[in-house]
């Protein structure tokens, strides 16, 4: 049985291009370089105990373009485990930001892999369920950085409409840049739907600003 410190330093430990250490999960998704031997750890760890250690590996193996964590991807959908509990709960809303977070690390294994296609299908849920869930902003940015995101379009607006059916007006704001990046069509029509809840949530300026910069 691995102590705490080993299990910390599996997930969290990096040394840096320079040769500088630290302590940073995200910093730990970035690396170029990984060992056979730290694979085997997280592969180990993804059956751990404690169901957060187990997330927290998974998202590294992801975030590394690796099977293993891809699977374990499909039984965390498959059996809905952000239902038992809050894996990334916000700082300020307390909603779980924990299908945001791992839109991310499927992006990071983009890097790896050169190969967008393996995130697709997972895309595409976190589209349909993005008026159910709480998305901050991280699968925002990844639409806007994807090559394939025109693939998309369909389930960005319905994604919008999901949102705002669900009053979740800030999060439907959200993907009006997306829209207005790689599809000028409908873009007014879903700014005017979405700017008159403005005076709800004024949040919702920035992602009208942010808009412009992609007409």
């Amino acid at each position: 049985m691995k102590t705490n410190k080993e299990i910390y330093n599996i997930l969290y430990h990096y040394i840096d291009e320079d040769g500088n250490e630290g302590e940073d999960l995200r910093e730990v998704q970035l690396m170029e370089d990984f060992s056979q031997e730290r694979i085997d750890k997280l592969i180990e760890l993804i059956n751990h105990k404690d169901t957060y250690i187990s997330y927290q590996s998974m998202l590294i193996l992801i975030a590394w373009g690796l099977d293993e964590g891809f699977q374990e991807l499909d039984k965390f959908i498959d059996n809905n485990l952000d239902t038992e509990t809050k894996f990334e709960p916000h700082r300020i809303y307390g909603e779980d930001n924990v299908f945001d977070v791992i839109s991310d690390a499927l992006y990071i294994s983009t890097y790896n892999t050169d190969d967008e296609h393996k995130i697709l299908p997972y895309i595409s849920q976190f589209l349909k369920i993005y008026g159910d869930k709480f998305f901050e902003s991280r699968l925002k940015h990844v639409l806007l950085k994807m090559s394939l995101t025109k693939t998309f379009l369909l389930d960005i607006k319905l994604a919008i409409e999901s949102a705002i059916s669900n009053k979740r007006y800030y999060q439907a704001s959200q993907l009006l840049p997306v829209i207005a990046k790689y599809q000028e069509k409908d873009l007014d029509i879903y700014k005017e739907k979405i700017a008159q809840f403005i005076t709800l949530d004024k949040r919702i300026m920035y992602n009208l600003e942010e808009m412009e910069e992609y007409i």
